[in-house]
């Protein structure tokens, strides 16, 4: 998303900025779809040196979801000393909001809906950084989800920080893996895991490529994508989806 209402002041029907406003569009459609579960993996904000007035946009973005929200940091709002995530006062957030903010790896168990999520906080973005280390075996749950920010590429080299290897992606156990870092779409099937790159819905942000949001259904053993795209600026006024006021 890549938020920051200061650095990129077009305003678009209210929102101070294109990457607002496709926020808002994706939340209301994990609303509008009734959703189980709102993943976030990494670059929610552009810097750790955001306004108030950005915090306060996701607070009441996810104050608007009844669903399990999960977040992850990425490279532009890494969790170190500046970390924009010390920020969140937890009452803001309500019960059903979890931040992974351990650099080891965090693993929740999502009881409710029989699954299991895992996700490294990035602390530093360097060849050093691996993304999927630590990820584990596979839980009990029905469902395995990991959250894994950086280059998803054939062969780890040292010289490309946070690479993610397709062989690592073959052997993590999860179901699905929901990437972060690329800003287009890019869809992957190794092994036994689907994996996804759903771009940034910011189209401002990427190619043609960009502009979507994954929408992910987990039903009788088997992992569905489908593509959802998010309207441009231009094509805003003419799409009533993207319009919305409290309680509706």
């Amino acid at each position: 998303m890549h938020l920051d209402g200061n650095a990129r002041s077009n305003s678009i029907n209210g929102y101070r900025n294109v990457a607002e406003a496709a926020f808002a569009f994706v939340v209301d459609s994990v609303r509008d779809e009734q959703c189980d579960l709102f993943l976030v993996v990494g670059d929610l904000f552009d810097h750790s040196r955001v306004k108030a007035h950005d915090i306060d946009f996701v607070c009441d973005q996810f104050n608007k979801l009844d669903c399990h929200v999960v977040v992850i940091p990425g490279n532009h709002d890494v969790h170190d000393d500046h970390s924009v995530w010390k920020r969140f006062e937890t009452d803001r957030l309500g019960k059903n909001v979890h931040f992974l903010l351990d650099a080891e790896g965090t693993r929740i168990d999502l009881s409710d809906l029989d699954l299991s999520i895992w996700g490294r906080a990035m602390t530093e973005h360097t060849p050093e950084n691996k993304p999927l280390q630590g990820a584990g075996a596979k839980p009990n749950a029905t469902w395995n989800i990991g959250l894994a920010h950086g280059q998803v590429v054939n062969t780890p080299t040292e010289y490309v920080s946070s690479t993610i290897s397709e062989d690592e992606i073959k052997e993590s156990g999860f179901d699905y893996l929901a990437l972060g870092h690329v800003h287009v779409w890019q869809d992957y099937d190794l092994g036994n895991t689907v994996a996804c790159y759903p771009g940034s819905p910011v189209k401002a942000f990427a190619t043609t490529r960009g502009g979507f949001f994954a929408l992910l259904t987990l039903q009788d053993g088997r992992v569905t994508l489908e593509k959802r795209e998010v309207p441009a600026p231009t094509d805003v006024e003419e799409n009533k989806y993207f319009h919305f006021a409290p309680g509706v």
